[in-house]
């Protein structure tokens, strides 16, 4: 499950088609804060190099709380400047079947803002 959250938290910062250095340094923050191996920091940052297609990612979703993690984790990897980040979590949303509702109290608890 930790490869699909952290390679949903690193689509989310490629929605706008490129991972600049501030999404980096926010994934491999709250990423280190695990205490992650060098092993582990070596894949997180290939995976940052060359990010999955979502449709892939979420292949491994199982549950309705693992969709809820992942679009948790892709929110608080994202910077919502951009109209295409906003749309970005739409999609994601409609594709892990979350309600209105759920995606709402993410973004509340995240103080994030509403899409």
């Amino acid at each position: 499950m930790a490869v699909i959250l952290i390679r949903s938290m690193i689509a989310a910062a490629n929605a706008d088609g490129h991972i600049d250095e501030n999404e980096r340094a926010r994934i491999m923050s709250k990423l280190n804060r695990s205490g992650m191996s060098g092993e582990e920091k070596s894949f997180i940052v290939k995976e940052l190099d060359t990010p999955q297609p979502i449709d892939t990612i979420l292949q491994g979703v199982t549950s309705s709380k693992m969709a809820e993690m992942v679009y948790t984790v892709s929110l608080m990897a994202i910077e919502l400047d951009e109209e295409i980040e906003f749309d970005y979590l739409r999609k994601l949303g409609r594709k892990l079947s979350l309600d209105g509702a759920a995606i709402s109290r993410i973004h509340e608890q995240l103080d994030m803002p509403p899409l």
